[in-house]
């Protein structure tokens, strides 16, 4: 009988992942976006620091972090999936829409680029990219009140993965459908597929129909 799946909050999961490690690089994919909501509640999960409960002192506290993020922090939602009774959004992260040509934007997705925290004996500090796939978009009902889905991989630096050539193509045409043209509009993006295109193919092997 398989494994029946695991009942966690994803919010908790994301954290556990990150693992205190250095946020180097952030992409976030929804189709509705509450940018409040995402600024607020799910933005401060990928940074190991404690912030003020007081709303302006934490505002100013997520503006410092993210000028120490080097690529920056982005997020890709459908071209009219913002939310339309949230707040304005605050802080320095590049929101980018998409316009599906022949259908809805509908992806959900988390992209973190992470270096940890201590370096090894030549100097270096691992990468890691951590990639979740969820059914949730980034609003409070999708990631505080409904019943969704999340599935996190992790891939090292210099990993063999199946997931290469799709995470490669998934980014590039994420980029290309989107309506933000300007050269330096994807640093976030570009950054985490250049880390991708450091690993390796693995390919896929089965064995009596089975991967």
């Amino acid at each position: 009988m398989p494994d029946r799946p695991r009942t966690a909050v994803p919010s908790d999961e994301l954290k556990a992942a990150i693992g205190g490690r250095r946020l180097l690089s952030a992409v976030f994919v929804t189709f509705r976006l509450e940018p409040d909501f995402f600024e607020h509640y799910v933005l401060p999960l990928f940074f190991d620091v404690t912030l003020s409960h007081a709303e302006a002192i934490k505002r100013v506290q997520m503006e410092d972090l993210l000028r120490e993020v080097p690529h920056g922090v982005a997020v890709y939602y459908g071209q009219n999936g913002l939310v339309a009774d949230a707040k304005p959004a605050r802080l320095d992260v590049r929101r980018i829409a998409v316009r599906h040509p022949t259908g809805i934007f509908h992806p959900k997705n988390v992209f973190a680029l992470v270096e940890a925290a201590e370096h090894d004996e030549n100097g270096h500090r691992a990468l890691s990219l951590i990639v979740a796939s969820m059914s949730a978009n980034l609003t409070r009902a999708g990631w505080w009140e409904n019943v969704e889905v999340c599935h996190i991989e992790e891939i090292h630096e210099g990993d063999l993965t199946r997931l290469r050539g799709s995470l490669r193509t998934f980014l590039r045409r994420l980029a290309n459908g989107s309506q933000d043209k300007s050269s330096d509009g994807h640093a976030s993006l570009k950054a985490i597929e250049l880390f991708l295109a450091d690993t390796t193919l693995r390919k896929t092997r089965s064995s009596n129909g089975w991967l």
